[in-house]
């Protein structure tokens, strides 16, 4: 189906302060009416929710590509294991790619690149600005690019990307990237063991509305305070490294402690249960609270790829693991290589995970939660949180005046626990799955 909708009627309505069995009216886009009142169904069409759950949609930031598309390497052959840049192949990976994700509830996103050569990466951005001008209809969707790869320093901790094409950072390369982008990269990972550099650049970027992450960093705990000082506000895909972490006294830790510490940088979370164990999503939800986390994807080129088992890709070889739920960097046991996650998927498991007791790492116990507060919690962190940190002051909770983007959830129990089917995607009030 793909039509506008007026009104959504008996929904269990998500909002981070609480659930309500509200209804919904939609006009111009936006979210125009919470309460008990009913519609007319004259200019629009009235979906009946039938005490289903309605969330925001999924705001995804850490997302490099699905169904053969890499944003930083274009489309992927399978039968030459390689990919192939070029303009019409690499923006048709790409509308592809981006129905998929709206199918996946996925209503903001930013790709995200890796460690690549730089030319490739400016023609990719270039090609991302003009599917976006040729395309308007998927620029609230594709609403931006988070900048990975390029400016990891150590290779040591480059986990799986190439040091090959890490590049010193500096303003003219950034400019570079937000000029062929279209004015809208929202993310640059930037190490803090790149000293004062790191510390002038973090203030910069910030006073420009850019959110400077870190990650893939050996930065000392000092070196992560400066930076946060600085304006760092994201940890990027914590806990699944690599990224310094000390238990020792000297200098009061590495990165990974001094982002716990600090109210001011939200972590990233990928919530597939094989880049983090779920006891350690729920100790790092302790410590920060859920308004501290992003949960994420990190999904690759191999999500949704039936079948496939090995692969190439930006110089590296990467393997598909035996029950088909991880990727892995080919010949290491614990070496991932991104994930093949969707936020559907990440959202139901949270919900098991949060609705479970659970004994933690540094945590003795944490309590289950019902099913309506882990929810809330989850929602928070998959919609609420990357909103604010983006700015998007329209988006991320249903909030009259906010966009209508809206996922309509049937919330089930399986044998396994909650089983979550998406029943309809509504992108600014126009249902689209």
């Amino acid at each position: 189906m793909s039509g506008y909708v007026k009104g959504i009627v008996n929904a269990k309505v998500v909002q981070p302060q609480g659930v309500m069995s509200v209804n919904v009216g939609i006009a111009g886009g936006r979210i125009s009416y919470l309460g008990p009142d009913t519609f007319p169904s004259r200019t629009g069409e009235i979906l009946q929710a039938k005490g289903k759950y309605l969330l925001p949609g999924f705001i995804d930031i850490h997302h490099h590509g699905v169904l053969g598309f890499d944003c930083s390497w274009g489309s992927y052959q399978r039968a030459t294991d390689a990919f192939v840049h070029e303009r019409a192949a690499f923006q048709q990976s790409l509308a592809r790619a981006l129905a998929h994700c709206l199918s996946r509830g996925i209503t903001g996103l930013l790709l995200t690149t890796m460690a690549a050569p730089f030319e490739q990466l400016l023609l990719s951005l270039e090609w991302i600005r003009e599917f976006r001008l040729q395309y308007p209809q998927w620029q609230h969707l594709l609403a931006g690019i988070n900048l990975e790869g390029s400016f990891i320093r150590d290779p040591a901790y480059a986990g799986a990307q190439n040091p090959a094409w890490f590049y010193e950072p500096g303003m003219q390369r950034i400019q570079q990237l937000q000029h062929a982008c279209g004015e809208v990269l929202k993310i640059v990972n930037l190490p803090p063991e790149h000293g004062r550099l790191a510390v002038e650049l973090t203030h910069e970027l910030s006073k420009q509305g850019i959110v400077v992450a870190a990650g893939h960093s050996g930065a000392s705990y000092e070196q992560g305070m400066q930076a946060i000082e600085a304006g760092l506000k994201l940890g990027v895909h914590f806990l699944n490294g690599p990224s310094k972490s000390s238990t020792k006294p000297f200098g009061g830790g590495g990165l990974v402690e001094a982002m716990l510490q600090s109210d001011a940088v939200s972590l990233e979370l990928i919530v597939d249960g094989w880049h983090i164990h779920p006891a350690y999503v729920r100790d790092v939800l302790a410590r920060k609270g859920p308004a501290g986390a992003i949960a994420i994807t990190d999904s690759m080129f191999a999500g949704g790829l039936q079948g496939l088992r090995s692969f190439s890709l930006g110089g590296l070889k990467g393997a598909v693991s035996p029950g088909g739920d991880y990727l892995q960097l080919a010949g290491t046991a614990d070496t991932l290589f991104g994930s093949i996650l969707s936020p559907d998927k990440g959202l139901q498991n949270l919900l098991n995970w949060l609705t479970q007791p659970m004994q933690g790492v540094w945590h003795r116990r944490h309590p289950a939660l019902s099913l309506e507060e882990a929810l809330i919690q989850a929602s928070v962190m998959l919609s609420t949180n990357p909103a604010r940190l983006l700015g998007w002051q329209h988006r991320g909770s249903l909030e009259c005046g906010k966009m209508a983007d809206l996922l309509l959830l049937d919330i089930g129990q399986g044998s396994a626990g909650y089983e979550v089917k998406l029943e309809a995607v509504i992108l600014a009030g126009r249902q689209l799955v």
